[in-house]
């Protein structure tokens, strides 16, 4: 037994002492995303443009109120009418009434036992008739144009007339609803209110070569604004007496500064050349005492110089000697990987970890059948760290591809 646990204490011993520990290390820099879409590249400046879909809604929220006031004027009419007419009817129904009393006590005619008629009851009419009030519409604020213009930049390209025309269409609230939902038990119960709506921004860029680009509308889906708590449903029913039009403006406003900002992003996504921030993981190798590392360090540090050249310009031509630098030296190491030897100094969790790194900058150097090829090699490697590095990554790897292809 003894003789065991000595053998499984050195192999455990052997193994601690060829087990490389990796170093990893973000990286920060910047970069020039490329648009989805090319425009033309004669063309270098924007303007941008707001249409008023909501002035029509108004419009139509106008007809729409007047003609249930006529409705409501000319139901209250008719009940006035029946009213004064039913009223009219039991007026001359009394008045006979008291003409046949009076002429009958004139007569000297009393109750059998010589007590005076009674005189008939006033008539009983009916209620006269309310005109309900018509609860007037919530009219969409006018929508000040700066508010689109100044906020919207086109990554890339200078404001200016006559070349690529931004058109955003301000379009009305709708689908508008207030939300319940009880909080709480006995004396902390409350009352928790929000607003839904859907409120579409409409999108349409175009130039004089290309012509409509894109034509889109974003956001339909539902939105939610967030109320004020209330104790009881009926203190927010009081609530809403005095704040209707207030709340419904507060939602409006946000709803719009929140779609512009989104909107920005959107149209940048896919036309703005717009500097990003990226964190890279790159990897070298702790100091260890059976082998020198001191090349996989020169070639972590050739690395971070050229990730940190990449945002000089859009194709990275300012960083290519640099990345090639960093590609041969990394290369280089990996001539003497040997992944079928865990001892050996470029074994098979160092080869995976610089194929991680050689990935990252094959990418950046546009070569991404390379950048695909290393990404599968550090995939099936088996090494853990690895794989969870290039499925974290893969999707980056992607977009970015599918942004150059469409520029080079």
């Amino acid at each position: 037994m003894k003789r065991i646990l000595l053998a499984s204490a050195l192999l455990f011993t052997g193994s601690v002492s060829f087990g490389q520990n990796i170093n990893d290390h973000k990286i920060t820099f910047n970069y020039i995303q490329l648009p989805l879409l090319k425009i033309d590249t004669q063309y270098d400046n924007y303007i941008v443009k707001v249409e008023h879909a909501y002035r029509q809604a108004n419009e139509d929220s106008t007809v729409m109120f007047d003609a249930r006031q006529s409705v409501a004027m000319e139901l209250f009419m008719q009940a006035s009418e029946r009213y004064h007419r039913e009223r009219d009817s039991l007026d001359r129904i009394y008045l006979a009434q008291m003409s046949s009393w009076e002429q009958k006590v004139n007569a000297g005619t009393t109750n059998p036992d010589g007590t005076q008629l009674a005189q008939p009851a006033a008539p009983i009419y009916p209620p006269a008739p309310v005109m309900d009030p018509t609860e007037s519409p919530m009219m969409h604020s006018e929508f000040q144009e700066n508010l689109a213009i100044d906020r919207i930049d086109l990554a890339g390209y200078t404001r200016g007339e006559g070349e690529v025309e931004i058109t955003v269409t301000i379009h009305p609230i709708r689908s508008y609803r207030i939300v319940e939902s009880k909080k709480g038990t006995g004396a902390s119960t409350k009352y928790e209110y929000s607003a839904r709506y859907v409120m579409p921004i409409g999108l349409r860029v175009s130039n004089p070569t290309q012509g409509i680009m894109m034509e889109t509308m974003l956001f339909e889906g539902e939105r939610t604004y967030n109320m004020a708590s209330q104790k009881s449903k009926y203190d927010h029913q009081l609530y809403m007496k005095d704040n209707r039009e207030t709340i419904f403006r507060q939602m409006e406003t946000a709803g719009r500064n929140s779609a512009i900002s989104q909107l920005n992003d959107h149209l940048n996504n896919h036309f703005g050349f717009v500097e990003r921030n990226r964190t890279a993981e790159i990897y070298s190798v702790k100091s260890f005492k059976v082998y020198d590392y001191t090349d996989v360090t020169n070639a972590f540090t050739q690395t971070t110089l050229a990730l940190q050249a990449v945002g000089s310009d859009r194709d990275r031509s300012g960083a290519i000697t640099q990345i090639n630098t960093a590609i041969n030296a990394i290369e280089t190491i990996l001539t003497e990987s040997n992944i079928g030897d865990k001892k050996s100094r470029i074994n098979d969790k160092v080869t995976a970890m610089l194929q991680c790194n050689l990935a990252e900058l094959y990418m950046w150097k546009a070569d991404f059948n390379k950048c695909d090829g290393l990404s599968n090699l550090a995939l099936n490697s088996g090494e853990g760290k690895a794989k969870r590095h290039i499925r974290d990554e893969m999707g980056f790897y992607k977009d970015q591809r599918n942004r150059w292809d469409v520029h080079y």
